[in-house]
């Protein structure tokens, strides 16, 4: 195990993030540890696919904070507006990835003259994220393929800020509406037989009672599932959108278990969601969602 220090302030072997990941070699011969150190580090940070088995482990949550403000409608150096996909503060493209104790965002605020503003784009498998912020607004967190587990996390935005085609478990998270808008955006891919799963997370908010939606599919078989939610009364009645098109609510993989709170108005949801029996919620285990051909399982 190679252990790396970060300082913004000087003192120990680099002063920024990416000089760290950049220092690591071609597919390290041993699993890498980064500690970040207390502070604000203005950067962006990308752990490339050919460099897995990196963890990023900062001082804590409050005080260890990677942020930057690049949206999608900023142009780049041809006049070229910069598109969602070129905005993350951090983006995650190695598998076997652990980031713990510390803030990502995206500072870039909302409206239409901004667009979207991604604090976190993952693109690798294996990840585990414990213990870490994510604050954006507008598509704050991407998961483009693989499994990420998320345990004790806490992420904030508004319109799609999760959504993404990977397998994604977020257990005792608590995920933050800024205003009216959309919880979810899953694209899974119709061979996938898991998205996005709340195990006993929190739906909290400042906005507007009755404004905001668990979910809508960016594609038309998107999985999402919450389970054992406390849902804010900022949650709409009807639970789910069908982003303009009948059609995806024949397709749509979209359940509830033991919602609880003012937003979990089962008697009101979209006839085209269902409800989770008991047993069908104890077959959800991490081995089970998670387990792919490798058998990967984050709880061991």
């Amino acid at each position: 195990m190679r252990n790396i220090y970060v300082d913004k302030n000087g003192g120990r072997d680099f002063t920024s993030i990416q000089a760290a990941i950049d220092d690591v070699r071609v597919h390290p011969l041993e699993p890498v540890t980064i500690f970040i150190k207390a502070g604000i580090y203005h950067e962006r940070v990308i752990v490339p696919d050919n460099k897995p088995d990196i963890q990023l482990i900062g001082d804590n949550t409050q005080q260890t904070i990677i942020s930057n403000h690049v949206y999608a409608n900023m142009l780049d150096s041809n006049k070229n507006m910069l598109g969602t996909f070129q905005t993350p503060t951090v983006s995650i493209l190695a598998d076997n990835v652990k980031v713990e104790n510390l803030t990502i965002e995206n500072t870039a605020g909302f409206g239409p003259k901004i667009g979207q503003a991604l604090a976190l784009y993952v693109s690798g498998d294996r990840g585990i994220y414990k213990n870490v912020r994510l604050l954006g607004n507008q598509d704050t967190f991407y998961s483009c393929r693989g499994r990420q587990y998320f345990i004790d996390c806490y992420i904030e935005g508004h319109v799609d800020f999760i959504f993404g085609s990977g397998t994604v478990v977020f257990t005792q998270c608590e995920i933050h509406s800024l205003r009216e808008g959309y919880i979810t955006a899953a694209s899974t891919p119709n061979d996938i037989p898991y998205g996005f799963i709340f195990f006993d997370c929190r739906l909290t908010g400042t906005a507007k009672e009755n404004t905001v939606f668990l979910g809508r599919p960016w594609r038309p078989y998107a999985h999402t599932l919450f389970i054992r939610t406390e849902m804010g009364k900022h949650i709409k009645q009807e639970g789910w959108d069908n982003w303009r098109n009948p059609d995806n609510e024949k397709t749509a993989r979209y359940a509830e278990y033991d919602s609880s709170g003012p937003g979990s108005a089962k008697e009101h949801r979209v006839k085209w969601a269902t409800t989770l029996t008991k047993d069908e919620v104890d077959l959800l285990t991490l081995e089970q969602i998670f387990h792919g051909r490798d058998g990967w399982n984050p709880s061991v």
